[in-house]
């Protein structure tokens, strides 16, 4: 059976019941109840996958459409996903993302009669926005908004890219799509350049390793539908769309897919709206291109699926770009082991551990984590912290550092990223980078430690009587929350 959310949901029952609940009671998350849920779970340190089966859609009525929330906000549930063991941690998972894409998958294309997206289309008067239950995710948010990947195409080459963008619902077939100045823009720009449309779509429910592959960060001429696949494990299957036949094809598989074209030389004003960092990001026009809606897809009893960003500190959606940063630092410096884009502290923090081998090892390394525009400092470690818990970051940062010589503040030179609340300038950013290893040139204080075979030889059962043990508390106090 080709892999949907709905086979996803199977998997998790099966292996993890007790994270997947229902809430059958009334939401309207056009009015933050489903954001206050969410918040309440995330004080508990609780992120179950919810699925709400009464939300109202934008007319106040209950939506036909279920609302899933939370399919990729812990490690065990993106293990899932990916195919990967549960014993794998942060920094191997990483790895895999990076395997995952570069094993990629051609996909296939299915007939429409046999596409599930294809059970129920609406087109042209048909399409209403409106019957979705779509969420107002933030205060101040300046409408409901849509959240999760778009599909275009290169008009010249005809590879497909899925990326992400906010997109303002304005009207029950239009919405502001907001496009920062990375593929989509260009793809846009192309067709808006020859006074065309632009063939788009949105899949608004599917298994989370599409999500997740669509998140790829790589080259332009990359298909990003094989990257997909290669999450998947399978072929994507494809269908053709209604709006632009088998000029676009859109995924079979998914639970809901609205089409139609970004319209050449059409700003909408959208915004504000609750972003990544964990700031209100401001009203845009000049990179909002209107998106009209000409149909909408769905299979039945379909779910609509939407994010909480940066909710619980938790973005597993970030493993490929994790791993995009790996790939690339690694180019420049073989012996890099990790590299933390993840939680808020990871925004536009990169943390890079490395065996170094020279002097010089640190600073090429920055300079490759720096030719992304989500980066604005780097920090570079040895290889025995590990960057993915900020108590050894701050550790190493109080005792290998000496500001004055290990501190690189830079101009603002580099392309900064249009979310950075503290950018003075439209999009430059200045930046820093921390070399925090341990010089080669001269001794340095070794790490003090329980010697390896005093560990070894003493066991804890034979001091302490395992009913005595197993009483002892947890004190939760000394990690890092």
């Amino acid at each position: 059976m080709p892999k949907s959310l709905r086979t996803f949901l199977e998997d998790c029952r099966r292996e993890i019941p007790s994270e997947i609940i229902h809430i059958a009671k009334q939401v309207d998350p056009a009015h933050y109840d489903v954001t206050a849920i969410i918040k309440h779970l995330g004080a508990l340190k609780k992120f179950p996958i919810i699925v709400f089966d009464r939300p109202l859609n934008l007319h106040g009525k209950v939506s036909d459409v279920k609302l899933v929330m939370n399919c990729e906000i812990s490690q065990r549930k993106v293990q899932i996903a990916l195919g990967l063991p549960k014993e794998m941690n942060r920094s191997q998972m990483a790895e895999a993302c990076l395997k995952l894409e570069g094993q990629r998958v051609p996909p296939v294309i299915v007939e429409k009669k046999d596409a599930p997206v294809k059970e129920i289309v609406k087109k042209g008067g048909e399409v209403d926005l409106f019957q979705l239950p779509i969420m107002r995710h933030h205060e101040m948010d300046g409408g409901p908004y849509i959240t999760l990947s778009t599909i275009t195409k290169d008009r010249k080459s005809g590879i497909y890219n899925t990326s992400y963008h906010r997109m303002e619902v304005k009207s029950k077939n239009t919405t502001a799509c907001y496009a920062s100045p990375r593929h989509l823009w260009r793809i846009y720009r192309d067709y808006e350049d020859n006074k065309q449309e632009c063939p788009v779509a949105t899949v608004l429910g599917h298994h989370p390793a599409y999500h997740m592959g669509a998140c790829y960060t790589g080259p332009f001429d990359v298909s990003e539908y094989e990257v997909i696949g290669g999450y998947l494990r399978e072929p994507l299957r494809l269908t053709p769309s209604e709006t632009w036949s088998d000029d676009l094809l859109i995924p079979a598989d998914a639970e809901i897919v609205i089409e139609g074209a970004l319209i050449p030389g059409g700003r909408v004003v959208e915004g504000p709206f609750g972003e990544a960092p964990g700031y209100l990001g401001p009203q845009r026009y000049t990179s909002c291109a209107r998106y009209e809606v000409r149909a909408i897809n769905y299979r039945k009893g379909a779910m609509y699926q939407s994010v909480i960003t940066p909710e619980g500190d938790k973005p597993w959606m970030d493993l490929p770009r994790e791993g995009a940063y790996l790939r690339r630092i690694r180019e420049a410096i073989p012996g890099v082991t990790a590299v933390c884009k993840f939680g808020r502290h990871a925004q536009y923090n990169i943390f890079i551990s490395m065996k170094k081998m020279s002097e010089g090892d640190p600073g090429r390394a920055a300079a490759a984590a720096l030719s992304f525009d989500h980066t604005k400092n780097v920090f570079v470690f040895d290889d025995d912290i590990d960057v993915f818990n900020p108590t050894e970051i701050l550790w190493a940062l109080a005792t290998r550092v000496q500001p004055h010589a290990q501190v690189s503040i830079l101009k603002p030179l580099f392309r900064g990223n249009y979310l950075d609340p503290s950018l003075l300038d439209e999009i430059k950013t200045s930046g820093m980078i921390i070399d925090a290893t341990r010089p080669l040139d001269r001794p340095f204080s070794p790490v003090s430690k329980c010697p390896d075979d005093a560990l070894a030889r003493i066991k804890l059962e034979d001091f302490i009587p395992g009913e005595v043990l197993q009483h002892i508390p947890m004190d939760r106090t000394t990690y890092w929350a």
